[in-house]
C-alpha cells in the first residue's frame, strides 16, 4: 500500500485545497464565516477521505462520501461564482481539478468494487 501523500489522487485534492484556501481569503467579510469557511471545510474533507480510504481495507464508502463531497464543492463553488465572488478563470482552474479527482475517484472506486 502506498502512503497516501504519494497517490496521484491526494496530490491534486491537496492542490485543489490549497488553491480554494487562497481564493476564498478574497471573500468580502460577510461570505468568509459562512460560505468560504464552508469550501476550506469541504475540501480538507476531500483529502482526509483519500488518506483514510488509503489506510483501510473497505474503501467503498470513503470513496463514495468523497465522491459526493467532490459534488457538494462545485455546487459550492459554482455559487461563489454566480455571486461574483470568484472570477470566471478561479472556477475554471478549481473545476478542473476537480474533474483530475473525480475521474481518479471513480477508477478507484470500480477497482475496489471489482476487488471486494
Amino acid at each position: 500500500m502506498a502512503r497516501a501523500t504519494e497517490l496521484p489522487i491526494y496530490r491534486e485534492a491537496y492542490e485543489l485545497l490549497l488553491q480554494v484556501t487562497k481564493m476564498t481569503q478574497n471573500y468580502p467579510r460577510g461570505y468568509r464565516q459562512g460560505l468560504a469557511r464552508d469550501i476550506c471545510l469541504t475540501a480538507q474533507e476531500l483529502v482526509n477521505l483519500i488518506f483514510q480510504a488509503n489506510c483501510t481495507v473497505d474503501k467503498l464508502p470513503y470513496l463514495e462520501k468523497l465522491r459526493e463531497q467532490l459534488q457538494v464543492l462545485q455546487l459550492q463553488l459554482r455559487l461563489s461564482k454566480d455571486l461574483r465572488l470568484i472570477s470566471a478563470g478561479q472556477f475554471g482552474a478549481t473545476v478542473a481539478i476537480l474533474d483530475i479527482v473525480g475521474k481518479q475517484c471513480t477508477g478507484w472506486l470500480k477497482y475496489a468494487k471489482h476487488r471486494a
